[in-house]
């Protein structure tokens, strides 16, 4: 494995530490985009942030449809050993580059065909740039996990949003519209783009050609890009059904109401991807210690947003009211509803990226797509007549659901003694 990799898992301790320095810088980086969230709220009309948001949602999910998750595989193989930096990365690029066009090229003739509450043709257009360049940032942090370099792409995605909040925010101060915020967004990942490149010069030398192994990749990736998406089908599925449904207001009082379960969410997917490349070394060393505390991390998770559901549920309407103005006070029961996944949130993450970790791909395929078809059958059942307070059950119990699925499959597939994931690394 990676020598500074090799290093970071000689501990558990170690591991944790080293892990949370992703989960901090993210959380900074998360917290940065809550601010220009609620900035957004108050310097755009309720109509535009309603159109904001739902464009942002199609782009993520887009983004993950047409992902065949090749940087999670590569990421994986490299800490395992499997496969040097250069190779990996180098045998990921063709196939990234692919799945961030089909995404884009997805994301406008989706747009086209049904415009939601009132997109425009430019506003995808750069939504597209964004999901481009976004895939290759995806690719470049992975790598620099893969390699333990965990405080450098900590550094890098904070500083990245920094940027783009600044940019956005002057941006949305100004009136330069919906397309220009967007175009923030985009530029940014551009930028970001680039630095992961230099950051990761020595590790992957000059460009070359996709090795042969390119192919296996792909295979194992697709079953990846299927949970994936079915994951983002699951937690999206309300928001896109309430869209197709409901009038902007409602989607912005929705996506309000959001915003705080999506920042717990965003940053219990962080944990999980931050533990990967630890766990993955240790599965194919010490599987039993790797199980251990991929467990145990899954459970303190549990305990820790028992904790912040208990401090933000009774105060929702207080929040909302603050943070984005009176005039989505009435988001306030959508968000103490959605908070209520908040404990199941880090469950669900650790227990994903663990089964990854022990080659569960097709476990994760049967739990995530369980969740999807369930969001999609019960916002379909209770959305367009419950509207935004349905829509946001429907994420709360989806999220709940898949959470407790996840890990007991995992604690099943690590205490079958065939379960050993991880071939032995290549030397």
């Amino acid at each position: 494995m990676p020598r500074r990799l090799q290093h970071v898992t000689r501990s558990d301790r170690r591991v944790v530490a080293r892990s949370a320095l992703t989960v901090i810088g993210r959380g900074v980086s998360k917290f940065a985009i809550v601010i220009f969230l609620v900035l957004a709220a108050r310097l755009l009309s309720k109509h535009e942030f309603g159109i904001y948001s739902y464009v942002l949602v199609l782009a993520n999910t887009f983004g993950i449809l047409a992902d065949p998750q090749v940087s999670l595989v590569v990421a994986r193989d490299v800490s395992a050993g499997r496969h040097s930096p250069a190779e990996g990365f180098w045998a990921a690029v063709p196939v990234v580059t692919a799945g961030a066009v089909i995404s884009a090229v997805g994301l406008l003739v989706f747009g086209l065909i049904d415009s939601g509450p009132g997109t425009t043709a430019p506003q995808l257009l750069v939504a597209g740039v964004f999901i481009v360049f976004n895939r290759f940032v995806g690719l470049g942090t992975d790598m620099l996990r893969a390699v333990g370099r965990f405080g450098l792409e900590a550094t890098i995605e904070t500083t990245s949003s920094v940027v783009l909040v600044t940019a956005a925010s002057v941006l949305a101060a100004r009136g330069a519209g919906i397309t220009a915020v967007l175009g923030a967004f985009a530029a940014t990942s551009m930028l970001t783009t680039i630095v992961c490149l230099a950051a990761l010069r020595h590790e992957i030398g000059q460009p070359r050609r996709p090795p042969g192994h390119w192919r296996s990749l792909v295979r194992s990736g697709l079953k990846l890009s299927f949970a994936a998406s079915t994951t983002a089908i699951a937690t999206r599925a309300p928001l896109i059904i309430l869209g197709s449904s409901a009038s902007a207001a409602a989607v912005a009082s929705y996506s309000a109401g959001l915003r705080f379960a999506d920042a717990a969410y965003l940053l219990s997917l962080t944990a999980g991807q931050a533990l990967l490349p630890s766990i993955a070394a240790l599965a194919s060393t010490d599987p039993a210690r790797g199980a251990r505390l991929t467990r145990r991390t899954a459970l303190i998770a549990l305990a820790a947003g028992g904790a912040v559901a208990m401090l933000t549920v009774p105060f929702g309407s207080t929040f909302t009211r603050l943070v984005f103005g009176g005039e989505y006070a009435s988001a306030g029961s959508l968000m103490s509803v959605t908070m209520l996944a908040a404990p199941f949130m880090g469950m669900f993450w650790i227990s994903w990226f663990g089964l990854v970790a022990f080659d569960g791909e097709q476990d994760v395929v049967k739990v995530t797509a369980a969740g999807a078809l369930l969001s999609i059958a019960a916002g379909i059942a209770l959305i367009p007549g419950t509207g935004a307070l349905g829509a946001a059950w429907v994420y709360t119990g989806v999220l709940a659901a898949m959470a407790l699925a996840a890990l007991a499959t995992f604690q099943i597939r690590t205490r079958n003694p065939r379960a050993r994931s991880v071939q032995p690394a290549v030397r």
